[in-house]
């Protein structure tokens, strides 16, 4: 496969990285309103508690001042576990390979995301660049038979390939990563190796999917020639 210039791949990874932030700013006020969710919920509980305690003592002519200092603690109790649990998602290995195929893009460069910060500062373009293919290929995989052999193709890549590559590098003890294996390359080298390896399988599959439009493409531009540019 030809390389890309340099020049070209430093505007996508730049562009990449725009619209990482866009995402991360999209998540970010996603787990702002799952947080507020939380919290509303939890404030409804504690209310909850508190007005039936009331009700409780207007019905019985009052409680007793254990019972009443046990449903404070309760309240404040069940406000604080709700306020906190169930803790906001986050997308596990495990996920990619339940995900239907519209939703295993995003669910892999979710996971991937979630696990930069364990990789090296080497790698942070790779990581990019397959963000920027998994975006690229999400539309053609939502509309993919589930169960063709493409499907297979992605389905190993994303599931099995990639998790495997970057579970076995964070493995690794950290002092050892950067230092140079049997083969001369570090871990680190062979995991930006094996990242940049992914993406451009990733670039090979969605040309390899496109492939049929746009050769459906050129003959339709072929026949709009013929039938009216050759006459004129």
């Amino acid at each position: 496969m030809a390389q890309t210039p340099a020049r070209v791949s430093q505007e996508i990874i730049r562009a990449a990285r725009r619209q990482r932030a866009a995402r991360l700013y999209n998540a970010r006020k996603e787990r702002w309103r799952f947080r507020l969710r939380r919290i509303r919920r939890a404030f409804f509980a504690l209310s909850g508690i508190w007005i039936a305690t009331l009700v409780t003592a207007l019905v019985l002519g009052g409680i007793s001042f254990m019972a009443g200092m046990l449903s404070i603690l309760l309240g404040i109790a069940v406000f604080v576990m709700l306020s906190i649990y169930p803790a906001a998602p986050r997308t596990h290995a495990g996920d990619l390979e339940s995900a239907s195929l519209p939703e295993l893009a995003g669910s892999a460069e979710l996971w991937l995301e979630g696990k930069r910060r364990a990789l090296p500062n080497a790698a942070v373009d790779a990581i990019d660049m397959i963000g920027v293919r998994l975006e690229q290929i999400a539309p053609q995989l939502a509309a993919m038979e589930e169960t063709g052999p493409a499907a297979r193709e992605v389905r190993k890549l994303l599931t099995e390939h990639l998790p495997g590559l970057v579970d076995s590098y964070t493995r690794i003890p950290a002092a050892l990563r950067s230092k140079p294996g049997v083969s001369g390359a570090s871990p680190s080298e062979q995991l930006v190796d094996g990242l940049s390896v992914i993406s451009d399988e990733i670039e090979a599959m969605s040309l390899d999917l496109s492939r049929n439009d746009i050769d459906a493409l050129a003959t339709r531009n072929r026949f709009l020639e013929t039938k009216y540019v050759d006459r004129d």
